[in-house]
């Protein structure tokens, strides 16, 4: 077996995240040309931002193992170089610069992802890095995300894991999806077919790709979630709030309507709406908004560029709604948990998850307004509840989603992929996805 510096296990993660910390370490461009293209156009200004915090969590975990060399190689939008290197607290650091022009002008992402680009230079950046580090194991962290992804394709002789964040080729994205990308479907697919190793962190995820890839080895793993510090508790400005990627997905519309259904009966609610929405979709909203008569009840917060920034915003509500159709456990519910407030949210593979010890948040069937309704009127009437079962909903997810045991479980992951890989040593069965941990809801 190929091993790192004084034997510590090499390994290498391809994705895509950024925080504060790291923007700090990087030569990053003012984008002074495209904000004014921006201007010209009527848009605000590109912003760089935090995202996919489930990363920068697992790589605090991972820099206190000592018996590791992590690597992360990573797109980074606007950097000034074609690569940036350094190595921080003990992580290395492989940036490439993956700017999308059309992309950055607000050309929707279908004209220019159905043109089925390969990313050759991408994937060149990739390679070279790979070459130089010589890793013992590759983790891709998100298939879904052709414009680094396809780079798992070109690696020969080392084994690839590939952690699911979401599986985009789900049949349910049809209907519940904006917009759909047949290029992001046949790249993830492809990756799909030629890989073996896969990390889930539920259920769905793993029927899927056991349908796409029958002789898939699929292991459970749990992403090191965001653990908000502790924040003084602001005083309440909203009744609730909705905070993730405004979707369709996410169920921001259903929400809209079971909004106008609360009104109907405490016509004083408010509503905070927290996230990125494109231009268009955004038109969208208003439209229906105003057509509801929700115009008066609602606030929108396009995005907070740092995370903690938006976890203060988020404890001005009394009550998260968060009616995700295609997750599994949304990092989102999570957050809400650990920020003391309950949450009424739509049953998916996942979510019932959470109410095996107890309620412990309030759930819907998908697509049934009228239940999401009653849950926000019932918490909103019986706050001494919506206070019980906040409370068992964080002990709940501090016991079970602790990222100290989840890092070592995605450790012990690689190894027994490692030696299965090159020495074909059977996957300890304590490893494996456990399919009665995560049965099928009824």
């Amino acid at each position: 077996m190929v091993s790192g510096t004084n034997n510590k296990l090499k390994t290498v993660w391809i994705c895509h995240f950024s925080n504060a910390d790291i923007r700090s370490h990087l030569p990053l461009s003012n984008r002074k040309f495209i904000n004014i293209i921006a201007k010209i156009r009527g848009r605000k200004p590109l912003e760089y931002f935090d995202f996919a915090p489930w990363v920068t969590n697992q790589i605090n975990e991972f820099k206190n193992f000592n018996d590791v060399e992590l690597h992360i190689i990573s797109p980074m939008k606007g950097l000034k170089k074609y690569t940036c290197e350094f190595n921080l607290e003990g992580i290395n650091y492989h940036f490439f610069k993956a700017d999308l022009p059309l992309i950055h002008i607000d050309v929707p992402n279908a004209l220019y992802f159905n043109r089925k680009p390969n990313f050759k230079l991408n994937r060149y950046f990739i390679s070279k890095f790979i070459d130089s580090i010589k890793p013992t194991i590759v983790n891709l962290i998100g298939a879904e995300n052709p414009y680094y992804s396809i780079s798992v394709l070109d690696i020969k002789n080392i084994p690839v894991y590939v952690s699911a964040q979401t599986v985009y080729n789900n049949p349910l994205r049809d209907s519940y999806s904006d917009s759909l990308v047949p290029h992001i479907r046949d790249v993830e697919m492809s990756i799909f077919k030629k890989m073996r190793y896969f990390g889930c962190s539920g259920r769905m995820h793993h029927d899927l790709i056991l349908k796409y890839q029958p002789q898939a080895i699929l292991f459970k793993n749990l992403y090191s979630i965001e653990k908000p510090e502790l924040l003084e508790h602001l005083p309440k400005k909203f009744d609730f709030v909705f905070f993730a990627g405004v979707a369709k997905k996410k169920g921001i519309e259903d929400l809209l309507e079971a909004f106008a259904l609360v009104l109907k009966k405490k016509p004083k609610s408010t509503l905070n709406i927290i996230g990125r929405c494109s231009t268009t979709y955004k038109v969208l909203l208003d439209e229906k908004i105003k057509l509801l008569g929700l115009s008066e009840n609602i606030v929108f917060d396009t995005f907070f560029p740092v995370h903690s920034d938006m976890y203060k915003r988020v404890t001005e509500s009394r009550i998260a709604v968060l009616p995700v159709k295609l997750d599994v456990v949304p990092g989102s519910i999570i957050e809400a948990i650990l920020l003391d407030i309950p949450v009424v949210t739509y049953k998916t593979s996942g979510t019932p998850y959470l109410n095996s010890e107890g309620e412990s948040i309030l759930i819907s069937e998908i697509g049934d307004i009228d239940g999401l309704a009653k849950s926000m009127l019932f918490l909103l009437n019986n706050p001494e509840y919506a206070l019980e079962i906040s409370s068992r909903a964080k002990k709940f997810i501090e016991k079970t989603y602790d990222n100290t045991t989840n890092a070592k479980i995605l450790l012990e992951n690689y190894k027994a992929v490692i030696n299965h890989y090159f020495y074909n040593t059977p996957i300890p069965e304590n490893l494996i996805f456990n399919l009665n941990e995560f049965p099928i809801y009824q």
